[in-house]
């Protein structure tokens, strides 16, 4: 019985002496000791324990480990580090547990995604409303436009319908660059000079061409 009794006590005291410490606090993100977090180790076989008062200390022989803390209760927390025990020695390492963010902890945030980006959102409804007020203002400017051609095609009509001796003088005058004399246009036309002189006053009237006198001339100019 003697015998089995002093070999245990010869192997734990060479386990003993062949082992190191890695011994710590447990800390959250605000330097407090958390008090009842889990230590794991993977050593064969594993080791795991409650640090009750926010520290732990581990006999280990040389070797890599990893040593995992976590925190449930509250806000889950949670923190890996490895570690290489070369000789032995004590070892001091603190755990500074982080929060534990994975796919089994997000039942418990409640998280509402129904519209995670509201602001986006609005953007969006502003970003409408101006392409709206665009495309609006390009087809009213658009309509004006057509509506003021219409409207100097509709009176270059008139002109034309009512006298055809109208419509010829704006015509030499845009084959001469918009501007002839008096004289010009007499020669151009077979018609009296007293004839040209009230067909020159009736297109004055209606806008169409600009009377300067100049000398014992008139130069006639077409408006634009």
């Amino acid at each position: 019985m003697r015998g089995p009794l002093m070999f245990a006590v010869f192997l734990i005291l060479i386990y003993t002496a062949s082992a190191a410490t890695i011994y710590g606090n447990i800390y959250d993100l605000s330097l407090d000791r958390v008090e009842g977090a889990v230590v794991e180790i993977n050593t064969n076989p594993m080791q795991r324990f409650v640090a009750v008062n926010g520290t732990y200390s581990i006999e280990v022989p040389p070797g890599k480990y990893t040593i995992l803390a976590y925190y449930r209760n509250g806000q889950p927390m949670a923190v890996a580090e490895n570690i290489t025990i070369v000789q032995n020695g004590d070892y001091v390492l603190d755990l500074f547990l982080y929060p534990d963010i994975d796919d089994e902890l997000f039942d418990d945030l409640n998280l509402d995604i129904e519209n995670p980006y509201p602001d986006r959102k609005f953007s969006w409804l502003i970003g409408a409303a101006l392409l709206l007020i665009l495309a609006a203002a390009f087809f009213f400017f658009r309509a004006r436009k057509n509506k003021g051609e219409s409207k100097t095609e509709y009176s270059k009509e008139k002109i034309q319908k009512a006298k055809p001796d109208l419509s010829r003088i704006i015509s030499l005058l845009e084959k001469n660059d918009g501007r002839m004399t008096q004289r010009e246009l007499r020669k151009e036309l077979p018609l009296s000079e007293a004839k040209i002189s009230l067909m020159v006053a009736e297109l004055e009237s209606l806008g169409k061409v600009k009377k300067i006198k100049k000398g014992r001339g008139n130069i006639i100019i077409l408006e634009k």
